[in-house]
């Protein structure tokens, strides 16, 4: 593998990984997992999401530092390539923006701005 490949590949990951841990610096106040806990805008509500943003944000800057050779496939490090650098930073920061298989959504009327694929919703 060239070096150009390796630093796309650690650059674009990186980028998904950041744009998630601001998304979650972004919402810290408020998670769609806790919805179901405690009423939104209630202390509770705040301290239970607080406590899980906090884990994910740690968790994302983690992984945003790793080489993702680390804990990605060779297929899905090919995939990688294949989409633009600023993408996979929308792809982890709004990732609420997007279908599974990474279009646009055609409407974003009812969209939790506040959900990312690893909530129990999603």
């Amino acid at each position: 593998m060239s070096m150009k490949r390796w630093f796309e590949e650690y650059a674009k990951h990186a980028a998904l990984n950041f744009g998630q841990a601001l998304q979650g610096i972004r919402y810290f106040y408020s998670h769609p997992d806790v919805d179901d806990l405690a009423p939104r805008g209630s202390f509770k509500h705040f301290a239970r999401s607080l406590v899980i943003r906090t884990k994910r944000v740690a968790n994302d800057l983690f992984f945003a530092a790793i080489p993702p050779h680390w804990h990605h496939t060779p297929e899905e490090l090919t995939a990688i390539c294949g989409v633009s650098f600023p993408r996979w930073f929308q792809y982890g920061y709004c990732a609420w923006r997007f279908t599974d298989s990474g279009d646009p959504k055609t409407s974003l009327l009812d969209v939790d701005r506040r959900w990312d694929p690893r909530c129990k919703g999603g």
